[in-house]
């Protein structure tokens, strides 16, 4: 979609600044860059924030809300460039999926001086004016968890596709991850290797790892993104016996879990979180206080056999369990949590 040329908001960013809100009649203009491939996580992200530009839009009209998706496919320049021409054009929100915070600490000064709102997603900039993340840290203890519960205490072998380095929410998935499967002892980590967010890269993983690894009874992913290959790669060595723990709520990968071979994943969901973006720009187009980290919800997925069976050999009773149904019906359907009926 064009982007319009806007007044800027009036930012809700504590007492020192206060806020003020889009006058009738003004517009929302909204823009995401994305770092990743295209992939089917990214496919259900740019749907949900579509769908929900359409929604609110037609909810509020006093405000024309309009929106643009960028992916920058994986290169930290492209994103760099992408960002910078779209300072020039003067947006009301920003959200950057950023490959490398670092990278984009100046940028984030420039877009706060033109009057801009720059929301980081996923990985948390204290520079940001929000930071919108996933708990990604608590995700992957919670995965290595369940991978704890339902390896059966014999001994197990697991290797784990990384994300792509210097990517603050990748290294924390997998710093959970470990520590997740620290809690047991029968667990082998004999692979980790990044896969830079790439379906290609994860399909040469898996090939060589289950050449290298014979006796591998798992595959761990920072993303669904992976699994899809490795899935593919898995039945085609006909070892039907292989296990995979995601991590994003893929509707496909989840679909798996009733009596396959997929055990457990985080519901992200790309479509609950496209929605997300859009109700938190009308929030702050608003003037609303939010929090200037917004912890996305992400529960874990079990199916249900699956989350019996995980509590009977220890599993916390504490950690918030969706199973597959639930998990299908929230990721389908983003305006069940975050559609305009949620800020009206």
């Amino acid at each position: 979609m064009t982007i319009k040329s806007a007044t800027k908001l009036g930012l809700a960013l504590g007492a020192a600044m206060g806020s003020t809100a889009l006058a009738d009649g003004h517009e929302l203009d909204i823009v995401f860059i994305n770092d990743g491939h295209v992939a089917p996580y990214h496919v259900a992200w740019l749907s949900g924030f579509e769908d929900a530009i359409a929604a609110y839009d037609e909810a509020f009209p006093d405000i024309a809300i309009t929106g643009r998706w960028l992916s920058a496919e994986g290169s930290l320049e492209k994103m760099i460039q992408q960002t910078e021409v779209t300072i020039n054009e003067n947006p009301d929100v920003m959200f950057v999926n950023a490959i490398n915070v670092d990278a984009f600490e100046p940028l984030v000064a420039q877009a706060q001086e033109a009057g801009i709102t720059w929301v980081a997603v996923h990985s948390p900039m204290e520079s940001a004016d929000y930071s919108f993340t996933l708990g990604d840290v608590a995700n992957g203890r919670n995965q290595g968890l369940a991978m704890c519960a339902l390896s059966g205490g014999e001994p197990y072998q697991v290797a784990i596709m990384l994300g792509q380095a210097g990517n603050p929410s990748g290294e924390a998935r997998h710093d959970g991850i470990l520590e997740g499967i620290s809690a047991c002892d029968n667990i082998e980590v004999v692979a980790e290797q990044p896969a830079d967010w790439d379906t290609v890269k994860a399909q040469t993983l898996a090939e060589n790892w289950l050449t290298q690894f014979p006796d591998l009874d798992a595959i761990s992913g920072v993303t669904d993104g992976y699994m899809y290959p490795s899935i593919a790669i898995a039945a085609n060595s006909g070892r039907s016996d292989m296990q995979f723990f995601g991590y994003d709520g893929d509707i496909p990968i989840m679909q798996q879990m009733e009596g396959g071979q997929v055990m457990a994943d985080i519901l992200l969901s790309g479509t609950r979180e496209g929605w997300n973006f859009v109700q938190m720009a009308y929030r702050i187009s608003q003037g609303e206080e939010l929090e200037q980290v917004y912890d996305f919800f992400t529960p874990l997925v079990l199916s249900e056999a699956n989350h019996a069976k995980a509590l009977e050999n220890g599993f916390p009773e504490d950690v918030t369990v969706y199973h597959v149904d639930q998990a299908l019906e929230v990721a389908a359907n983003g305006y069940l949590e975050f559609g305009p009926d949620s800020v009206q």
